[in-house]
């Protein structure tokens, strides 16, 4: 009777090892979760929701009358959308070349206030977020022009640059 105990149990744990090792396609396999999506970093703010504005020049061309400016609003953030800009670009003559009256040299300036005036003189592009290319309609400096200055004011909602020259 001992031989059949341990042969019965044998065999039922051989049934139940080679049973368990079998495959069932009917198996439910719980779905993996979708993959967690990173928080979206803004970057950019718009000229009208920022408290802060800082501009900074990035290049001019003043013969052809372009100046590149950067924009950047609260958390340095670039900012986006700007169109009340006021431009001022001034040419003065080299040192000594030319005649002077009440102890002032002469100068030449192209203004474009975009922000009160009803028509804009200038162009205004946004090449990319932040960054933005003034171009005055028309620009005709006189000969002796050879160094310049640029003044400018941008202005939105919330923010004002205030009107100074940009050195």
């Amino acid at each position: 009777m001992k031989n059949f105990k341990l042969c019965s149990v044998i065999s039922l744990s051989t049934v139940l090892l080679f049973g368990c090792g079998s495959s069932d396609d009917d198996t439910v396999v719980d779905p993996i979760d979708p993959p967690v999506e990173p928080p979206v970093i803004v970057t950019t703010v718009n000229i009208d929701e920022t408290a802060t504005l800082t501009a900074a020049v990035q290049s001019v061309d003043a013969e052809k009358g372009t100046i590149i400016v950067k924009l950047t609003g609260d958390e340095a953030k670039s900012v986006t959308d700007a169109t009340g800009f006021n431009l001022m670009m001034i040419g003065y003559p080299a040192a000594g070349k030319s005649s002077t009256k009440y102890s002032l040299g002469w100068h030449q300036a192209t203004h474009a206030n975009c922000i009160e005036a009803e028509t804009c003189l200038m162009d205004i592009n946004e090449a990319e977020s932040g960054l933005y290319q003034l171009t005055f309609d028309d620009v005709d400096w006189k000969d002796g022009v050879e160094t310049y200055r640029v003044a400018l004011e941008v202005k939105g909602e919330k923010a004002h640059h205030e009107l100074i020259f940009m050195d």
